[in-house]
């Protein structure tokens, strides 16, 4: 073999090495167990004095304040209906009206029975030969003659329908010339302590609301029942809604209703002013303020606990200073300190970050250039003492 064979020979060899050795080496790089470095870093915040709130988180349905479910009291025939659904209807406007024929020849009949039954007594009393039993008897049915006419008077007068407070017509249930049967009438607002069943609101000839005025009807559970009381503070938001309207807790229920195996008890959150822009039967968040104090706090992630003792680290000047505190409640993510910090003071704050590896190694077509760099651990991308691996834990400086 010539000089020029043996060097071509040599040459192949080599290449054939450093293909070998570079394989390897790229093979051990995408194989080897994916490191994964947490880094906590921290930030400061101040100790500051603020309110915080105890709260009671309910859900709704909102309704107005003021309701009146209307029926003539009289049966009959309805000779008038003034009104339509969704008309506005002012205080005492005629919203339908009832035959009164029948019911006017009542009142007259009544009448006529009183005038005979007061006759009868009369003439008892004035008779020497009368009994006390005759006279007493005399006496009760005046009084049933009195009650009947009262009755009629009231049918009669009840014939005219009309509104009760301003509003608008939310259901009408009549038609001209229809019979209707006597019922009695129900207006429910703020106060009043009547409950309407979904039968009797629905049967209602006309139902007329004050949409200007309302309230939220929902529950709590027995944890909460206990630190509810009337007049607390609370605040409603209607579902799409973006802010927050001011109300008062007037009504607790004590009898609760029992639903998969949950016992829930009936709230009423009056709302304050008159809010526009609300729906009857919509829904609303509820959250009932039952505390509100005024508390000097940290954030709570800044209270540490070391061999029982509990602590802040206080930063003054750059220097960070272990300092043993006392602690209050806890509203959440922030704690009230009673000793050991000053309304102002500067406080660290550790926050954890995960910030390298995931435990999987990506491909190498996603990565920086063709093939890796370094021909060992120490290498960049390596073991942990290149770059990516680990970055030291800060400490916090001792007290």
């Amino acid at each position: 073999m010539g000089r020029w064979g043996k060097r071509t020979v040599a040459i192949v060899a080599a290449v054939a090495i450093i293909v070998v050795a570079a394989g390897g080496v790229l093979i051990w790089r995408l194989t080897r167990p994916a490191t994964a470095a947490t880094a906590a870093t921290t930030t400061t915040a101040k100790a500051e004095k603020t309110t915080q709130r105890t709260s009671v988180s309910a859900t709704g349905t909102l309704a107005p304040q003021n309701q009146a479910y209307l029926n003539f009291p009289a049966a009959g025939t309805v000779s008038a209906v003034n009104v339509q659904l969704g008309q506005t209807v002012a205080a005492g406007q005629v919203l339908a009206a009832e035959d009164t024929t029948t019911l006017a020849s009542a009142v007259t009949s009544a009448q006529a029975g009183v005038d005979s039954a007061q006759s009868s007594l009369t003439t008892l009393q004035s008779s020497s030969s009368s009994t006390t039993a005759q006279i007493s008897a005399a006496k009760a049915q005046v009084a049933s003659a009195q009650a009947k006419l009262t009755t009629a008077q009231s049918d009669l007068a009840g014939a005219t329908m009309s509104a009760p407070f301003a509003g608008v017509v939310a259901q009408v249930n009549l038609t001209v010339n229809s019979k209707v049967n006597g019922t009695t009438s129900t207006t429910t607002g703020p106060g009043t302590t009547t409950q309407v069943s979904s039968s009797a609101s629905t049967a209602a000839q006309i139902v007329v609301v004050d949409t200007s005025t309302w309230l939220v009807n929902s529950t709590v559970g027995m944890a909460d029942l206990a630190s509810l009381k009337q007049g607390l503070t609370c605040t409603v938001t209607a579902t799409g809604g973006a802010t927050g309207l001011p109300g008062t807790l007037t009504s607790i229920g004590i009898v609760g209703t029992t639903s998969s195996g949950t016992t829930s008890y009936p709230i009423i959150v009056t709302l304050t002013g008159n809010p526009t822009g609300l729906y009857v039967g919509g829904s609303a968040d509820v959250t009932i303020v039952v505390s509100e104090v005024t508390a000097l706090t940290v954030p709570t992630a800044a209270v540490q606990q070391e061999n029982g003792q509990t602590y802040v680290t206080l930063v003054k000047s750059g220097v960070q200073t272990k300092t043993d505190v006392t602690v209050g409640r806890t509203f959440g993510a922030r704690t009230e300190i009673t000793k050991g910090v000053a309304d102002g003071d500067e406080v660290v704050v550790p926050v954890q970050s995960t910030t390298t590896g995931n435990g999987s190694r990506p491909p190498f077509g996603n990565r920086s250039g063709g093939f890796p760099s370094g021909a060992g651990p120490s290498g960049v991308g390596g073991a942990p003492g290149g770059v990516g691996g680990p970055s030291a834990l800060p400490t916090s400086q001792g007290s």
